[in-house]
């Protein structure tokens, strides 16, 4: 080997350990940025008319499938938790089965007291009791009616902002592949823009399952999983959303989980939301409203004193009840005024029924034991409620509330299943893409070393031409 090429061997070997240098400092600087993904170099070798040289390729450390499956388990997350995020209030409000405050419980509690009526149907202070009650149940129904309703609004509040969001993020990534066209691949702003990329997928992982695919030209091009196209170049989709039913489009193309031949999303925080809309919320308010259609119709059907059109013990706002106005019947029970004193009723009424003109035999149980009757017969529940084709008044209050908190119960399974899977994939990208200070340390040894190296032999040869030069 000549001089001359013994030099540029040991010259570009500086170049390259100066790189390597500027690599390592670069991660040991960002080990706690959030985002960056560590830099590994690669020394290749090169021959030439001037010798053998080498050069560093650097790249970034991803591992494509451990980011797409750390990305699906995040969506499966986000989905899992809207049902706690959306419904805790709401649960909370309505009380599970034993807890006193549920409409299972005051149903239970309402029975109890027609019980003591029936064994002394002549006491003012047991009626009073009675009404009572019958006041706590119906609130129990009507503050829940009006719980559910605040939690959708809460989920249509959240869907709206959540397409804002991922809208943003869509138009972040195609801002981000109109600069990364023409990029160097393995360059400092190359890899620094794939850093953001990185970051905007994650956040959006959360949001939405989604595909990718990157293209010749050096962009990334988006798919929902179904395979509807969100961004492709420069052009980013855009999503709209309607929160009465939970559709979801983007530019048009509806996108909606869930629905045959749509080829929209599968999960995240979108899915889960568009599902509360759409299904969950819709179906608990009517089993509300039906539980509710049950005390009005069975109250009806028990009172001998009605005729007609005139409401029971239980009413629509102070109406019998009537099919066509059965949405929302819930939030507008009432107790019919002929028994409340107060509005110019009378308490004797529960003994003798709602339209009784004048008080009957005070030692009457007729129709107390046909309305305690009301509680043993099943009535027919619509088949949407989800709760079965019939059911007795105290079973349907029970099962609608246990229905309703197993919603919840799965979702937190579900949450958990998620959570850990996340945790595994995260931990498996930590290892690919972060940064050990503690390795990086080392490799600055072996710089420093390979540093001291080339720089002996570039005193060597300095010293080798110093002779010749001496020597002519």
């Amino acid at each position: 080997m000549s001089i001359s090429s013994a030099f540029n061997s040991a010259s570009s070997g500086l170049r390259v350990t100066e790189a390597r240098a500027d690599m390592v400092a670069s991660n040991i600087a960002n080990a706690s940025t959030a985002g960056y993904t560590r830099r590994e170099g690669t020394q290749v070798s090169s021959g030439g008319t001037g010798g053998q040289t080498v050069d560093l390729r650097m790249a970034r450390q991803v591992d494509e499938r451990l980011a797409a499956m750390s990305r699906g388990a995040s969506a499966q997350l986000g989905q899992a938790n809207v049902t706690g995020e959306v419904l805790r209030g709401y649960l909370s409000t309505l009380g599970d089965i034993g807890d006193e405050i549920s409409p299972a419980a005051r149903m239970a509690d309402f029975q109890a007291g027609l019980d003591l009526l029936a064994n002394n149907p002549s006491s003012a202070s047991v009626q009073a009791d009675v009404l009572a009650r019958a006041d706590t149940l119906v609130r129990s129904l009507n503050t829940a009616s009006n719980a559910l309703e605040s939690s959708r609004t809460q989920a249509a509040a959240s869907f709206q902002s959540a397409a804002t969001e991922v809208n943003s993020a869509l138009s972040d990534i195609a801002n981000l592949n109109a600069q990364l066209r023409g990029q160097s691949i393995g360059s400092p702003s190359f890899s620094g823009l794939m850093d953001e990329m990185n970051m905007r997928l994650d956040a959006l992982g959360s949001q939405m399952d989604f595909q990718s695919r990157w293209e010749s030209s050096g962009t990334l091009t988006l798919f929902t999983a179904g395979g509807t196209e969100l961004v492709s170049g420069t052009d980013a989709a855009r999503l709209t959303v309607d929160t009465q039913s939970g559709t979801l489009f983007a530019d048009g193309t509806d996108i909606t989980p869930n629905q045959p031949g749509n080829r929209g999303i599968t999960s995240g925080r979108m899915a889960g939301l568009s599902q509360m809309l759409s299904n969950v919320i819709p179906q608990m308010k009517l089993q509300q409203d039906e539980l509710a259609r049950g005390l009005v119709e069975s109250f009806q059907d028990a009172d001998s004193s009605l005729t007609a059109g005139q409401p029971g013990l239980f009413t629509d706002g102070g109406a019998a009840f009537d099919p066509a106005q059965s949405d929302g019947l819930a939030g507008r029970l009432g107790i019919n005024a002929n028994v409340r004193p107060e509005t110019g009723g009378a308490l004797w009424r529960l003994r003798d029924g709602m339209s009784a003109a004048t008080p009957g035999d005070a030692g009457a149980t007729a129709q107390i034991n046909a309305f305690i009757g009301a509680f043993d017969t099943a009535r027919p529940i619509a088949t949407a409620a989800g709760l079965g084709s019939s059911a007795r008044l105290g079973d349907l209050a029970s099962s609608m509330v246990g229905a309703q908190h197993n919603i919840r119960v799965s979702a937190d399974s579900q949450a958990g299943t998620a959570s850990i899977r996340l945790a595994t994939f995260e931990d498996g990208r930590s290892m690919v893409e972060g940064v050990n200070i503690d390795t990086e340390l080392q490799k600055l040894l072996e710089i420093e070393q390979s540093y001291g190296a080339n720089s002996q032999v570039l005193s060597s040869l300095s010293d080798m031409i110093d002779t010749l030069l001496n020597a002519v």
